[in-house]
């Protein structure tokens, strides 16, 4: 039976750790889609001849950790897809420190037209998706629960270190933004154990956002808006004693 995994493994480096030697989880983010772009390949859901018209991007992620990882550390990292809808596509990702299972991330992914910047069915376009039989699988993404009052922090512009080839700030940016107006010092006794991202709306270059912060104990949610309090994206984050 077909499991479609694709794996990699990586020693941390110095220049993808935060001031406490913790892994930056924009980095984690990044190799998960450059994992998922080499799978995609292999599987036939993408390929370059695309990249002009077409792109995967996520529309909501989860990620849970058990413990953090730290500069020098060698990990695993694999993924491998689900069974989907018409335009939504699981992809789950795993984590290993040596032997041990130590993180997992659930995502749902969709394809764009990149000029029209609509989604499109990857039928509709001749892709056709494997059927997965597998047996591996992960709850899809959690949904955010906005208990909590947002305050605002500041306003962000989408520059060109934060564009990526759809065209779009890249997902990973997010995380980063949402960091930034956090407590600096929480990492110094914590690392983050669940990440929960929902993509409301693609945030296009040039674009102004509006960061709203809210916090509860080791809980964290940010969120970006336009300047119609229209929502970008939510981010949730929970911090777990080291």
């Amino acid at each position: 039976m077909e499991d479609f995994l694709t794996s990699e493994e990586r020693q941390i480096e110095i220049c993808e750790v935060d001031y406490m030697g913790q892994y930056q989880l924009c980095h984690l983010l990044n190799r998960f889609s450059e994992i998922a772009t080499i799978s995609a390949k292999n599987i036939g859901m993408w390929s370059e001849e695309m990249m002009k018209q077409y792109g995967w991007v996520v529309a909501k992620q989860s990620l849970h950790l058990d413990q953090p990882i730290y500069y020098k550390d060698i990990i695993t990292l694999s993924t491998t897809i689900d069974n989907g809808s018409f335009v939504a596509f699981p992809r789950y990702y795993f984590i290993h420190k040596g032997n041990q299972q130590i993180g997992t991330c659930s995502s749902i992914w969709t394809l764009i037209d990149i000029h029209k910047r609509r989604i499109v069915s990857p039928k509709k376009i001749g892709i056709d998706i494997p059927k997965v039989e597998h047996g591996i699988h992960l709850d899809e993404p959690q949904t955010i629960c906005l208990d909590i009052p947002l305050n605002f922090i500041t306003t962000r512009q989408v520059l060109y270190s934060d564009v990526d080839t759809n065209q779009h700030m890249n997902n990973t940016r997010y995380i980063q933004w949402a960091l930034d107006v956090m407590d600096y010092t929480v990492h110094k006794e914590y690392f983050i154990s669940d990440l929960h991202i929902q993509y409301k709306k693609e945030i296009r270059p040039l674009k102004f956002v509006q960061l709203y912060l809210g916090n509860q104990d080791n809980r964290y949610i940010v969120e970006g808006r336009d300047e119609d309090e229209s929502v970008y994206f939510t981010i949730e984050i929970y911090f777990n004693k080291r």
